[in-house]
């Protein structure tokens, strides 16, 4: 399969330099769009989060990286205005669906949106400082829950899925109170 290079645009703003005192614009990629919304990832990695607090079986719905990325994320990095034009959206999960405004991708569409080379991405210097893993300058970053649709139950396994430095898709591999894995936000913006 061939896979476009996407589109980037530039929307709300967000710590990425050392010492994290200014905010700078958020760059996103441009997934998949429709007549009027677009499904967007952030181009670089841009913060260094466990996946949930306590080291426990856990689904997206109860995580605390949901809440950080839906409250305390959402909150920082986007104006009101900004905040008006992101969709709160159905996100579907293995167990319960959730509406999010700001959520990670799943397994299934860090595979089908990227290919194993363009699933690569930067971390920024304010998520390095903050404790996320690179080398070459590339993180590892989390996704949604533990494999993809068709393995076992979403918080059933003990650890949470993540992409690789390399851009390997990596099951079930991080143990949920992991502190060097990065945020990779993703938003559905309305066109």
């Amino acid at each position: 399969m061939i896979y476009p290079i996407p589109n980037t645009i530039l929307f709300g703003s967000y710590p990425q330099n050392r010492g994290g005192l200014e905010k700078e614009p958020i760059q996103w990629l441009i997934l998949e769009h429709g007549e009027d919304k677009a499904l967007c990832v952030s181009k670089f990695l841009l913060d260094c989060k466990p996946y949930h607090p306590q080291p426990e079986k856990i689904t997206w719905e109860k995580c605390g990286l949901r809440h950080w990325l839906n409250h305390d994320f959402f909150s920082q990095a986007f104006t009101e205005e900004e905040q008006k034009r992101i969709i709160p959206s159905e996100i579907k999960n293995q167990k319960n669906s959730t509406i999010d405004s700001v959520f990670l991708l799943n397994a299934d569409q860090a595979e089908s949106y990227f290919s194993f080379e363009t699933r690569r991405a930067k971390v920024t210097c304010f998520a390095q400082e903050r404790g996320a893993w690179s080398m070459e300058g590339y993180g590892v970053w989390w996704l949604r829950y533990s494999g993809f649709d068709d393995m076992g139950e979403e918080g059933e396994l003990d650890g949470i899925s993540c992409v690789n430095f390399d851009g390997y898709i990596e099951v079930n591999a991080s143990q949920v109170t992991d502190s060097e894995c990065s945020v990779r936000p993703a938003i559905w913006l309305a066109l």
